[in-house]
C-alpha cells in the first residue's frame, strides 16, 4: 500500500470526522472534552469485551455471532451509563449558567453535545479497526484475502471503518432525543440498527461477500443518518426562537 493509497484509505473511514469536528466541534472546549471522553468509553466498553471473550478467542466462525452480540449488548449499556452522565454534566452545566446569569443549554447546544459524543465513539472505532490496520502496511503492494479477491482489505476496511463512524455518530444523536423524550421506537432503533450493522459484518467472511457486506453495512449507517438528521430538523425549525437566542448570544452560549 503506498502513501498516497493508505492516504486516502485513512480519508474515506475519517474524512467525515476530520469535517464534522472542523465545522462543529474545534471551536467549543467542551465539545472536544466531549469526544475525548466519549472515545475513551467506547475503549473501555472494548477492553470489557477483550476480557470476556479472551479464553473463547480464536475459535471457529460461529463465535463470531456470539461475540458481536456480546460486544453490540455491552456497548449499548455503556451508551446508557453515558446517557446517566450526560444528565448529571447538564444539570451542572444549567445551575453554573444561572449562577452566572448566561443562557442554559437549548435544543441545539444539546444536538452539539450528542454529535459530539457520537463523533467520539465512531472516531474510536475508526482509529482501532481501520487507521491501526493502515499505519504498518505501508509498502509498494497491497493485500487480499481468500474471501474478497475483488477488493483490497484495506479498502474494506476503510469502508467499514466510514459506515461505523457515521452509525455510531448519529445513533447517539437519535437516542439522546429517545432517552430525553421517552420515544420507545427510537430508543429500540438504535441497538437493533447497531446489531444489524454488526452482524452484516460477518457476510464479508463468505467468498465474495464484500461486495454485498460493504454496501449493506453503508445502508444501516445511511438510514442512521437519514432518522438523525429529521430529528435535528425538527427539533431546529420547532425551536426557532431558541435557536435565534443562541445565534445573538454567541459566546455567552454555555458550551
Amino acid at each position: 500500500m503506498t502513501g498516497v493509497g493508505g492516504t486516502g484509505y485513512a480519508l474515506i473511514a475519517l474524512g467525515p470526522a476530520f469535517s464534522l469536528f472542523v465545522t462543529v466541534i474545534a471551536s467549543k472546549p467542551f465539545l472536544i472534552l466531549t469526544v475525548l471522553g466519549s472515545a475513551m468509553m467506547w475503549l473501555v466498553s472494548l477492553i470489557a469485551c477483550a476480557i470476556l471473550w479472551r479464553a473463547f478467542l480464536p475459535g471457529a466462525v460461529w463465535t463470531f455471532l456470539p461475540l458481536l452480540i456480546t460486544v453490540v449488548g455491552i456497548q449499548e449499556a455503556v451508551r446508557l451509563y453515558y446517557w446517566c452522565l450526560y444528565l448529571k454534566v447538564e444539570h451542572f452545566l444549567n445551575k453554573l449558567a444561572a449562577k452566572v446569569s448566561k443562557p442554559q443549554l437549548v435544543a441545539t447546544d444539546k444536538i452539539q453535545i450528542a454529535i459530539a459524543s457520537g463523533l467520539g465513539h465512531g472516531i474510536a472505532h475508526s482509529v482501532f479497526f481501520c487507521l491501526s490496520l493502515l499505519t504498518p502496511a505501508f509498502g509498494p503492494a497491497t493485500y487480499y484475502i481468500d474471501s474478497c479477491v475483488h477488493m483490497p482489505l484495506f479498502l474494506v476496511a476503510a469502508f467499514m471503518g466510514l459506515g461505523f463512524l457515521l452509525l455510531h455518530t448519529f445513533s447517539m444523536v437519535i437516542a439522546f432525543n429517545a432517552l430525553a423524550g421517552d420515544k420507545h421506537f427510537h430508543q429500540l432503533f438504535v441497538p437493533v440498527m447497531h446489531l444489524c450493522a454488526s452482524l452484516l459484518t460477518m457476510v464479508n467472511l463468505l467468498p465474495g461477500g464484500c461486495i454485498a457486506g460493504v454496501p449493506m453495512t453503508l445502508i444501516c449507517a445511511v438510514v442512521t443518518m437519514a432518522v438523525a438528521g429529521k430529528i435535528v430538523w425538527d427539533k431546529t425549525s420547532t425551536g426557532s426562537a431558541e435557536l435565534g437566542n443562541l445565534q445573538r448570544v454567541h459566546s455567552s452560549s454555555s458550551l
